[in-house]
């Protein structure tokens, strides 16, 4: 941490244990520290001194970290404090609550100290910068697709009535576009619409962010309501999943088998399939037919599958 820029992290946790190891982990990465053991000790630290980050447990005796959230958020003096919930409660619901109180993120006990840390960090940085750019700093919600799924998050957009763009980075980027809590847009490098919503509600593994604004311009727009493409996405997402057993790696170059020919000569190719078949005079790996074709990657999946299991399409050979 520079020693131009060292923010003060009050710690909140009825747990001395606990206390001691966020305390600690914070100090040791150069942040000025205080500490807490309940909600009402907090609010007395922050009478007493200027914080730039509040790590609290959310049950604790006397007033909780959610009693403690409610009364920061409602006073104007601390509510644009960036607040990061530690809880043993993974439960969905929980997590939205916290979100819904105006917490930045939410992690579960136990937790990796590292990764609280590289979270604070991420917060403090985009508190500064949207102060820098005269930007709210309560318009930011951001976290982690391991504690807030982004099916739920949407829900929890979708719930509020956002507009604006959800942007996910991971091992690949896409963004969301929201239109009164509705989703209208969706992209990623590779794919856009319906195919590309589906797919990062599958993401596990990414960062997410919220900018709320006009939503931008989506080109033509995703159809439906928000709750039927979620549903529609979950069933895509299983039936994908049972099917990953069935498939080849994404990366093996695949081309048309021995029995391609018979099989398209005796009407037994549906059109998709034929279509996949024509791909492959050049060798494609399965990451390239799902990124080729329009097609939900559920269809394109299942049909290389029946190609593969009927000896129309097979992987190249050394």
């Amino acid at each position: 941490m520079s020693a131009e820029f060292s923010p003060t992290i009050l710690v909140v946790d009825d747990n001395r244990l606990v206390r001691e190891l966020v305390r600690d982990a914070f100090a040791d990465a150069g942040y000025q520290v205080i500490t807490a053991e309940d909600g009402r000790e907090a609010l007395e630290r922050l009478a007493e001194e200027r914080v730039d980050l509040i790590v609290t447990d959310a049950s604790m005796p006397g007033m909780d970290g959610w009693q403690l959230c409610e009364r920061l958020k409602g006073d104007p003096q601390t509510r644009d404090i960036p607040l990061v919930f530690l809880s043993s409660e993974r439960e969905v619901h929980h997590r939205l609550r916290g979100l819904r109180l105006g917490a930045y993120d939410y992690l579960c006990k136990p937790f990796s100290t590292e990764e609280l840390l590289v979270r604070a960090r991420l917060i403090l940085e985009r508190v500064r910068l949207g102060s820098a750019g005269g930007e709210s700093r309560r318009s930011f919600l951001a976290g982690h697709t391991s504690h807030l799924p982004v099916p739920d998050l949407l829900q929890l957009l979708a719930i509020n009535g956002k507009t604006g763009v959800l942007r996910l980075r991971g091992s690949e980027q896409g963004r969301i576009h929201l239109v009164d809590g509705r989703i209208v847009g969706a992209f990623t490098a590779r794919t856009r619409g319906r195919k590309a919503l589906f797919r990062m509600l599958g993401w596990t593994d990414a960062d997410f962010h919220f900018e709320p604004g006009d939503g931008g311009d989506v080109g033509e727009p995703i159809e439906g309501n928000t709750q039927r493409l979620l549903m529609d996405a979950m069933v895509a997402i299983d039936d994908f999943a049972r099917l990953a057993a069935r498939l080849p790696p994404a990366e093996v170059p695949l081309t048309a088998g021995d029995a391609a020919e018979r099989l398209v000569e005796q009407g037994q190719v549906p059109e998709l399939a034929r279509t996949i078949l024509d791909e492959v005079r050049e060798p494609r790996t399965l990451r390239d037919l799902l990124d080729r074709f329009d097609a939900p990657d559920v269809e394109i999946a299942r049909a290389v599958a029946q190609l593969v299991e009927s000896g129309a399409l097979a992987p190249v050979s050394a």
